[in-house]
């Protein structure tokens, strides 16, 4: 297989009408050399009208419905490209986002991943990020899976998604990749509309949603707190330079008044 810039990865189940609009709104993309993997867990519906499409860079991969963790891994196992693109099925490429746009900003990103942001379905500004000191320790989800372009590099150094978790697999990936010297770019542009009625989403799945997060940083909680003695020791360095330093003396350059 030839290695690709970009592999957007669809995890669908049973859903053509969702399919086929992530499809088209990536076909600008694709048309850039970006190749769009579609793991299929339902009927043979939806697989075959992403293989009846004729649109290059397509792929389905024919899944029996494990979990999308397994799902997501199959795609991950099957992508040839640097960065991958988590876009579930009924989820879009924002239009305004360009396939020159987004080829520059990864060719000269030194990070290893690039978090942007979403628009709901039906809305037209972007969702905000929440303030530094909200972001890291990661105790609640906050990084918009669909927005999010990770190097392929990470999944092979840190694994992939946690099968044990139906709803929550992506925070339990970020939470144990985040913060062990991976960088990130963090942007307020939109890169893809979210659309509703997903599984997280769902009032009878809550319940169990808070028990893979409560699940998730107790497994992590380890991690969690090194990553904070870290971060307090180079506060505290910075601190202790700033107050103990010698004075700078006058400035040399011009006057501001």
């Amino acid at each position: 297989m030839i290695d690709r810039w970009l592999t957007i990865v669809t995890v669908t189940k049973d859903d053509p009408i969702g399919l086929a609009r992530t499809i088209a709104s990536a076909a600008a993309l694709r048309g850039k050399g970006a190749e769009h993997i579609v793991v299929d867990g339902g009927d043979e519906k939806s697989a075959d009208a992403a293989a009846r499409s004729g649109l290059d860079g397509i792929r389905v991969v024919k899944r029996p419905a494990q979990g999308v963790a397994d799902a997501f891994n199959a795609g991950i196992a099957e992508a040839t490209g640097e960065w991958l693109w988590f876009l579930n099925g009924g989820d879009q490429v924002d239009p305004r986002l360009t396939p020159a746009f987004l080829t520059e900003l990864l060719r000269l990103s030194q990070a290893d991943v690039v978090i942007s942001g979403i628009v709901y379905e039906g809305q037209k500004s972007c969702s905000r990020h929440p303030p530094p000191n909200s972001q890291w320790p990661c105790l609640a989800p906050w990084i918009p899976h669909p927005a999010s372009l990770v190097r392929r590099v990470l999944f092979e150094r840190f694994g992939g998604f946690d099968p044990r978790y139906d709803i929550a697999m992506d925070y339990e990936w970020w939470l144990r990749v985040l913060g062990r010297d991976v960088s990130v770019d963090l942007l307020g542009m939109p890169f893809a509309i979210f659309a509703p009625g997903g599984m997280s989403q769902r009032p009878e799945m809550r319940a169990r949603l808070h028990r893979e997060r409560d699940d998730i940083i107790r497994r992590h909680q380890g991690l969690l707190l090194r990553n904070e003695m870290r971060a307090g020791a180079r506060m505290a360095k910075a601190w202790l330079r700033a107050v103990f330093s010698r004075r700078l003396g006058r400035s040399r350059g011009p006057s501001l008044r």
